[in-house]
């Protein structure tokens, strides 16, 4: 959000630091705004036309020189997106296994991640996530963003100009290829995110493309992976990798089998 403060607010250089992945952008048609299931990971925006619009001005920084065709071209990309269907696991898969981890899901994971929750806010005190993303942006600058929008001659449910509370449950969809994990890329695979904070990598390296099966992320470490990769150390500003310590007293073995149906998704 700090892209759109300062390209789009015009807003001064602050301390606020919030780094932030960009969010899985398939299947965006789960975004049912009416039943609060919003885009952003702070639920900072109305519906998913909104987010489209506001982060094409935000990167451009400045009214579009055709707004028609902006339109259109909106248009285009929230249709391709929100039919496209998220990737299918490319190795196999063991499906015995599978099928304990669905269990385990149904009983441990689904009330938050396939339910009428997914998607909506959780209370940052319940989450335990690093706030940093949360404290880049706020309502001042929500009421800002969507007067900017208005001058532009643009029309949009827009920001939600509210001072928000926590970060949006997401969806799981294709959760397989969204490593590292948390909003801020803070754990590099779904097997360390099972894991208390004290036993999760406190320094990896982001960006090498090899796959890791096994713990379901990309390799973070070797020769290879530091030489491709960037460093991420959990210690700095905003890469806390605190926080979701849910199924993290499970037995190994429900781990390993969670883990198995999650690449299923």
């Amino acid at each position: 959000m700090n892209l759109t403060r300062y390209f789009m607010l015009k807003a001064p250089m602050d301390d606020r630091f919030g780094p932030a992945d960009i969010p899985a952008v398939w299947n965006l048609a789960k975004y049912k705004a009416e039943t609060g299931q919003l885009p952003n990971y702070a639920g900072d925006t109305h519906d998913v036309h909104s987010v489209m619009i506001d982060s094409a001005l935000g990167v451009l920084g400045a009214p579009p020189a055709d707004k028609a065709d902006f339109h259109a071209q909106v248009k285009w990309l929230q249709d391709y997106l929100s039919a496209l269907p998220p990737p299918v696991y490319p190795f196999p898969v063991d499906a015995a296994r599978a099928a304990a981890g669905k269990r385990v899901f149904d009983a441990e994971c689904a009330a938050c991640h396939a339910s009428p929750r997914t998607g909506t806010r959780i209370p940052l005190a319940e989450v335990g996530t690093d706030p940093g993303r949360l404290e880049t942006w706020d309502k001042a600058s929500a009421i800002k963003g969507n007067q900017v929008v208005a001058a532009m001659g643009i029309t949009r449910k827009g920001l939600v100009e509210e001072d928000l509370p926590g970060y949006k449950i997401p969806f799981l969809d294709g959760i397989w290829l969204r490593a590292p994990y948390l909003h801020n890329g803070a754990v590099p695979t779904l097997r360390d995110l099972l894991e208390p904070v004290e036993r999760r990598p406190r320094v990896f390296w982001r960006g090498y493309d090899v796959y890791d099966p096994q713990r379901v992320g990309f390799v973070t470490d070797g020769d290879e992976a530091r030489r491709v990769g960037t460093r991420m150390d959990v210690a700095e500003k905003g890469s806390g990798n605190r926080g979701h310590e849910f199924g993290t007293g499970l037995p190994a073995a429900d781990k390993d089998a969670l883990v198995e149906y999650l690449k299923t998704l």
